[in-house]
């Protein structure tokens, strides 16, 4: 059971290296977020932000990087996110929904999650933002927005958006 819950925290945190198309090399780095113009590693050195225009095509398509397409209606807070979801994630959703631990509910624009509370509290804050971006990406890809509640209270123990981005209660 807990191997799931880590599933949702740690999709954006596997270790890899990372090459630039001028020959720039960050190793055993983690993806902390995917912006709409970029990613963000963090290193053994620091945090640095990497642009779609300085990775080579193969990065670009792992993390479902698109030319720009203008529209008339186009905002930054109208974009969608980039992000690649792990295909172990709806599975380990599926699972956790089965064993009672999360319930589900993204036919709104804001979904919601009602989580166990034990579930959230073995979760340090990283991991917590994790599985928030992650479940609002699994509910609505294009404009991830979410709500995440107490399973036994209701009480708000997180929000994330992508104009207020993550926020814990």
């Amino acid at each position: 059971m807990l191997a799931l819950l880590a599933v949702l925290s740690a999709s954006l945190a596997l270790a890899d290296d990372f090459r630039t198309i001028r020959g720039k090399e960050y190793r055993d780095a983690t993806v902390g977020r995917v912006e709409p113009d970029g990613i963000v590693l963090r290193t053994k050195s620091g945090i640095i932000k990497l642009y779609f225009s300085e990775l080579p095509e193969d990065a670009r398509e792992r993390f479902h990087h698109n030319a720009p397409k203008t529209t008339a209606t186009a905002s930054p807070y109208q974009s969608p996110m980039n992000a690649g979801m792990p295909a172990k994630i709806p599975a380990a959703i599926e699972k956790l929904q089965r064993h009672g631990l999360l319930r589900l509910e993204c036919s709104d624009p804001d979904a919601k999650v009602w989580i166990a509370p034990a579930a959230w509290r073995m979760w340090g804050a990283q991991e917590k933002e994790n599985v928030t971006k992650n479940l609002a990406v699994y509910c609505h890809p294009q404009y991830p927005s979410i709500w995440i509640l107490d399973k036994d209270s209701g009480r708000k123990l997180a929000s994330y958006d992508s104009f207020r981005r993550f926020k814990a209660y």
